[in-house]
């Protein structure tokens, strides 16, 4: 129930207007691209702020 939630949330329905001209005709490609990044770069901004947490440094 959970993951259901969060992926309502964070994948947006697919819109061949978000992606660029090459990727329009395989949509499968296009919304795996798109999940790819969007994942990464939220793992990218949980990682930064982890390694900015006054608490996280005072356990090292």
């Amino acid at each position: 129930m959970l993951f259901e939630l969060l992926y309502h949330y964070w994948c947006v329905p697919y819109d061949p207007e978000r992606f660029p001209e090459y990727l329009r005709k395989d949509p499968v490609h296009a919304y795996g691209q798109y999940a790819f990044e969007e994942g990464f770069k939220l793992g990218a901004q949980l990682t930064c702020l982890s390694l900015h947490d006054p608490y996280m440094q005072t356990l090292e």
